[in-house]
């Protein structure tokens, strides 16, 4: 039942959302700043297109509280994405494939099925990231284990997980530009940076056929924190700050916002129910680097939002990355491609 009503979810919430940034650009084409254009160039006449290497994970961690080299990491064997990103009408969006894993790759750490969908949007001063991650199939990874080269880590093809959410920011400073970073449709002309709010709203679960570890691990972690299933709901507000250093068309972003997140923590062990709400941490990092040309542009960008609850002696570390690489070129507007997602407002029946 979860994974139906979380894409009914999804697909109201993108339609909302879609249509709030249509009308949000409609309102910042028409607002000129002045100040703004001194540190902040924007291509209103131009169409992007650009090839792009991405891969998106979600991994989940189990670690001793009181000693943080005592952890199982449980990682997806997911493949990079090649596809092809298309600015057009003031609107962004991107496709990727998946490239098959070799067999070799897929026999020493598993096989992992995935769905995985995102909207990203960027205004002016304001960010937000809409996903849902559906993966089966795990290998875990374990600090204290040397795994010798050539032999298979541990997988757990049984285990399975859920995280859908919202993140969205908000820069305080007009000078700054989170677009000229990570979707280039503006270009950062002189260094500088802005504080940020960030908040979140996001819902994990894992789900496995038998305990998360086996008896060997109770010494360390303890056998009251070995769950079949763990659900991790989370809402956190975090303070933040980001800062773009600019050398001529050559730019350096980095992003971080962390603060205090609340916890609603519900897992079964031995099919016996337990919950804790707890206080604990939510992390935001975004770091991009690359070239800003008028035509040309090419970055390297990553983007991890990272939860963490304490809670009968251990700490539970969930975390959702994207990593990135675009390589792009401008195009003059011609024709049709000169109108602007906000005059198809009326066609859709929303009028400015």
């Amino acid at each position: 039942m979860y994974l139906p009503m979380c894409c009914r979810v999804f697909e109201k919430l993108l339609v909302w959302i879609f249509v709030f940034a249509l009308a949000i650009g409609g309102v910042n084409a028409q607002n000129k700043d002045s100040i703004r254009n001194v540190y902040i160039e924007r291509f209103p006449d131009y169409f992007f297109i650009w090839p792009l290497i991405k891969q998106r994970t979600n991994q989940f961690e189990i670690q001793q509280e009181s000693n943080a080299s005592n952890r199982l990491t449980y990682k997806p064997n997911n493949s990079v994405g090649l596809g092809f990103g298309l600015y057009v009408f003031e609107v962004g969006a991107e496709i990727t494939f998946s490239v098959p894993i070799g067999a070799e790759r897929e026999s020493l750490l598993g096989k992992t099925t995935a769905t995985d969908l995102q909207l990203n949007l960027l205004g002016k001063n304001w960010g937000l990231d809409l996903f849902y991650q559906n993966y089966r199939g795990f290998y875990v990874t374990d600090p204290n284990q040397n795994i010798l080269k050539g032999m298979p880590f541990p997988q757990r093809p049984d285990a399975r997980t859920n995280n859908f959410g919202i993140n969205g920011l908000y820069a305080f400073n007009k000078k700054f530009s989170l677009r000229s970073a990570y979707n280039f449709s503006e270009r950062q002309r002189k260094s500088a940076g802005s504080f940020l709010l960030t908040g979140t709203i996001n819902f994990f679960d894992v789900a496995l056929d038998s305990a998360v570890y086996g008896s060997k691990y109770y010494a360390t972690l303890g056998a009251n924190t070995a769950f079949e299933q763990l659900q991790m709901n989370t809402a956190s507000v975090s303070p933040g700050y980001s800062y773009t250093f600019v050398y001529k068309a050559f730019f350096l972003n980095t992003s971080l916002s962390i603060g205090p997140a609340v916890h609603w923590v519900d897992y079964a062990v031995d099919l016996r129910a337990r919950s804790a709400i707890v206080v604990n941490s939510f992390l935001d990092l975004r770091i991009g680097i690359g070239y800003n040309g008028k035509r040309f542009f090419s970055g390297v960008n990553f983007v991890g939002q990272a939860r963490s609850a304490k809670f009968d002696g251990i700490q539970f570390i969930n975390s959702s990355n994207t990593f990135k690489i675009v390589v792009g070129y401008r195009f003059n507007e011609v024709g049709f491609l000169k109108r602007k997602a906000y005059d198809l407002l009326p066609i859709i029946g929303i009028h400015k």
